[in-house]
């Protein structure tokens, strides 16, 4: 089921991840080489803010414990076991630039 997102894609900074909020759910949403990544926004370890995170390429990485994910994929780093993947939502861009994911 496609949701339209609060914001734009005119509204992102390339790679300056940001939160939203959209149906009750927190994503995380990120702009990398023009393409626009989104995932479940709170790190599965503990809760942590991945928007506040340090991004490295495609990673992100929790600003808490570290666990380092996959923004394209969802999937944790082997190097942090610790974390399991986050839920990956596809990312569609409208006509106007609207964003919308599938839940």
């Amino acid at each position: 089921m496609a949701v339209k997102l609060p914001i734009k894609k005119s509204d992102l900074v390339e790679k300056k991840p940001q939160r939203v909020s959209v149906g009750g759910k927190n994503v995380f949403i990120v702009m990398i080489d023009g393409n626009v990544y989104a995932m479940d926004a709170l790190c599965s370890h503990r809760g942590g803010p991945l928007e506040n995170g340090a991004l490295d390429g495609y990673n992100i990485k929790c600003p808490w414990h570290g666990a380092i994910y996959d923004v394209r994929t969802g999937k944790v780093s082997p190097s942090t076991p610790w974390g399991k993947g986050q839920a990956p939502y596809k990312v569609s861009v409208g006509a106007s630039g609207e964003l919308s994911i599938d839940f």
